[in-house]
């Protein structure tokens, strides 16, 4: 006999393996306990989640980058103090290299909608922004004129959902930027004039 569907029971079994999975590691019925204001305060919380992503994401570039750049190597405290001192909020570059070469990244953790192979119409305006401000440059970054620095669209690894995606945005990107976005590959030669994918994960 077929058990019928029960909502409650879905979302409190969902909710309390997730806890004991990734956190606690003994299964107990958090849920339960809990009140709608607790969930509301642990909803807040967890709007952080994207920036913490952000974060680890451009910290794993930054060791990416100091792999291929020496003087990144080299002054790789300076770097990684100016991440570390920067507001989610700001609006300028997630990484900006500037002494012996010069350096701007824009970090995206857009996982395909739906779990697909492509982005979705709000992800990939977002992307397609952020492609221009760093061909173009941005008005809150005045000091740096980026077509002399090299540009990297940095996305978290999601797998081939991330590859699939990637490909299918720089196919169908705007005529004027079409031949100016590529996904880097190991061993190419890297120029200022294009923007490089990279895939961090």
């Amino acid at each position: 006999m077929k058990i019928p569907y029960n909502r409650e029971a879905e979302l409190k079994d969902r909710f309390n393996r997730f806890i004991a999975d990734k956190i606690t590691g003994t299964p107990e019925d958090h849920y339960s306990r809990l009140t709608v204001e607790d969930f509301e305060d642990i909803k807040t919380t967890l709007k952080d989640i994207h920036n913490i992503i952000t974060y680890k994401t451009t910290i794993r570039f930054i060791e990416w980058v100091s792999e291929r750049f020496p003087h990144v190597k080299e002054n790789y405290h300076i770097y990684l103090d100016q991440v570390l001192n920067t507001k989610p909020s700001d609006n300028g570059y997630d990484l900006i290299v500037t002494g012996d070469i010069s350096i701007i990244a824009e970090i995206k953790c857009n996982k395909p909608i739906n779990n697909g192979y492509k982005f979705g119409s709000a992800q990939k305006n977002g992307i397609i922004k952020d492609i221009k401000g760093l061909l173009e440059g941005k008005s809150k970054v005045k000091s740096l004129d980026p077509t002399g620095a090299y540009k990297f669209l940095v996305i978290y690894d999601f797998g081939d959902h991330t590859l699939f995606a990637a490909q299918h945005l720089i196919k169908n990107l705007p005529a004027d930027l079409k031949d100016k976005v590529t996904i880097f590959e190991k061993g190419q030669p890297l120029t200022v004039d294009k923007v490089y994918i990279v895939f961090i994960r």
